[in-house]
């Protein structure tokens, strides 16, 4: 009979241990996030005929990474070791992108510069300057700073540019706070460059 309790108790031991190395290697594994916007679906026919490419965003240098980046001072980028994006920000904006100007119903199509070949009569072209989680107050913020030009294709020229800045306060002092922040932020941007458009095609 001791020697089956000294047995069981080697057993349980040794579970232990094996739990405890799983649950150690398990904290060592990033958390990775999405950008993740409910989105509407399209109610009205479109109000245009014209066809709109969506280029692929661009990123300003220390942003094109799928890291979450940071700010504790400023001019000093740092980046979270344990937590980040599935891809780059500006890769995970495009779909974004293309989905909610599909549901403006502004266009009688939106094409994506990544799937599709043909060249519209409008482009939009986008560049993240900044997006990152400022710790420079309390609570800290999300901040994106966002570049926005549209292009008439046939007659070879700029029709307008913008500089969009959204901010938004982080429910919690940490990366999950950010990326909810981050969210938000994309949600309120992707509004804002449909109501930039919307303004240059009214007569």
């Amino acid at each position: 009979m001791k020697n089956l309790f000294h047995a069981l108790g080697i057993g349980i031991l040794l579970w232990i241990s094996g739990c405890s190395v799983i649950s150690a290697a398990d904290s060592t594994i990033p958390r990775t996030y999405l950008l993740d916007i409910p989105l509407p679906t399209v109610s009205s026919p479109p109000r245009h005929g014209k066809t709109l490419l969506v280029a692929v965003p661009q990123s300003a240098p220390g942003f094109d990474t799928p890291a979450l980046v940071y700010i504790r001072t400023p001019y000093v980028l740092e980046y979270y070791t344990q937590s980040q994006w599935v891809d780059t920000p500006a890769r995970m904006l495009l779909p974004l992108l293309v989905s909610r100007l599909e549901a403006s119903g502004l266009f009688g199509a939106v094409l994506s510069a990544s799937t599709s070949p043909v060249v519209g009569e409008w482009r939009l072209d986008t560049e993240i300057v900044r997006f990152q989680q400022e710790f420079l107050t309390e609570p800290s913020q999300i901040r994106l700073v966002l570049r926005v030009q549209l292009l008439d294709m046939a007659a070879r020229q700029v029709i307008a540019t913008g500089l969009l800045e959204i901010k938004e306060n982080t429910p919690s002092e940490d990366a999950e706070g950010g990326v909810l922040a981050a969210n938000q932020v994309i949600a309120r941007a992707l509004n804002e460059v449909v109501a930039f458009i919307e303004k240059q095609m009214q007569p």
